[in-house]
């Protein structure tokens, strides 16, 4: 049965990983179902040589597991695989007369990834040997070096868990630590007045206490009222999403 784009865009990410992994030519290396120079096999990871390499002696890590791109890998796998690539590394320089290695993760469809599987290239250079991955250099500012500086560092922090301090601002060499903002005071109660009924009998009256108007009920929202703005940081949040990156490959 074929899966159509309306089929994947209703799937979760765990069904979108399963649809890649019966699909991932990688993992049926890994399984046995497809043939392969394997140079190197643990329990978390398999080492084979490209068959179109960059390079003889080319060589690709792959986690056991099926991730799409690195972000979904769990640490201890990440960690392990570049112990393994520094080891396969080494053999390379040792067996092969290379003078260096390249090692690279092509992250992403746009970062050059052909395939929906994690893996770590090993390729072994030698000296003009027409591969370049010279990196361009390109001017920027240090006002966008800042701003880029800023961005990543609240990421992260997110991602450890630290909050964020309030900037201390100097003056005459003495720091000034700016006050805490108060918490927002709730609105005051609003009185109302009891209106009372003549009674023919006693000339009194029970409290009327008017319903609030449609709208302003506890918890409700009123139809006319905006929902309050998204900030910045709350919005790049909600644009960066790993599973939608990896479900480019479906």
């Amino acid at each position: 049965m074929a899966i159509t784009e309306e089929d994947l865009k209703n799937m979760s990410p765990e069904q979108i990983a399963e649809l890649q992994k019966q699909n991932c030519i990688f993992c049926h290396i890994i399984s046995g179902r497809v043939a392969s120079k394997k140079i190197y096999e643990d329990e978390q990871c398999i080492a084979i040589l490209d068959i179109n390499p960059a390079n003889p002696g080319h060589m690709l890590l792959l986690p056991k597991e099926h991730y799409a791109i690195l972000p979904q890998a769990p640490d201890d796998v990440i960690g392990h695989l570049f112990m393994v690539a520094k080891a396969l590394s080494q053999a390379a320089l040792k067996s092969l007369g290379v003078r260096g290695t390249t090692i690279l993760i092509a992250n992403g469809i746009v970062a050059g990834q052909k395939a929906p599987h994690v893996m770590v290239h090993i390729i072994p250079r030698m000296q003009g040997d027409g591969l370049g991955f010279q990196l361009p250099e390109k001017p920027i500012s240090d006002s966008e070096l800042e701003k880029l500086k800023g961005l990543l560092e609240r990421s992260l922090k997110k991602h450890a868990g630290v909050k964020e301090e309030e900037p201390i601002e100097v003056k005459n060499n003495v720091e000034v630590i700016p006050p805490r903002k108060k918490p927002r005071e709730e609105d005051s109660e609003k009185v109302v007045e009891a209106e009372f009924e003549d009674r023919d009998e006693f000339n009194t009256g029970s409290a009327a206490i008017p319903e609030d108007p449609p709208g302003e009920q506890s918890g409700e929202q009123s139809e006319n009222e905006e929902p309050e703005a998204e900030s910045p940081e709350e919005k790049k949040d909600k644009e960066l999403d790993i599973d939608e990156i990896a479900r480019l490959f479906s």
